[in-house]
């Protein structure tokens, strides 16, 4: 029993430590979290789908960090978006980035550590 214990830890301090750039976003299409939206999670660089792309007004990270970019590939300018940034209700607010997210991904800098992985 106490080897399974031992295995079951090490299994799950390698799980932890590969999640370490997990992020997860819902993308609204109005400031103040309103209209229509999108979730996107992953662990790298996703391009928000066509049907979304450059409509993005405001985000919730759900207390973590993403990066959002203006072209797709995570490529072009680009902005973090955690919480403190204040662009969490309008995009607009933050390097006027309003309907200009075409793809998302992790943080660069160690707010990305800060974050704990979502349920």
């Amino acid at each position: 029993m106490a080897s399974f214990n031992i295995l079951f830890a090490a299994l799950a301090v390698l799980l932890f430590a590969t999640q370490g750039h997990a992020w997860r976003v819902w993308l609204y299409r109005d400031s103040g979290h309103r209209g229509g939206h999108i979730e996107m999670s992953g662990d790298g660089c996703v391009n928000v789908p066509d049907d979304f792309n450059d409509q993005a007004t405001s985000v919730n990270t759900h207390g973590g960090c993403v990066r959002l970019y203006q072209n797709g590939g995570c490529s072009g300018r680009s902005i973090e978006v955690y919480p403190g940034t204040g662009a969490h209700d309008n995009l607009g607010f933050h390097d006027d980035f309003n309907d200009r997210t075409s793809s998302v991904g992790p943080c660069r800098s160690k707010r990305s550590v800060e974050y704990k992985p979502f349920q």
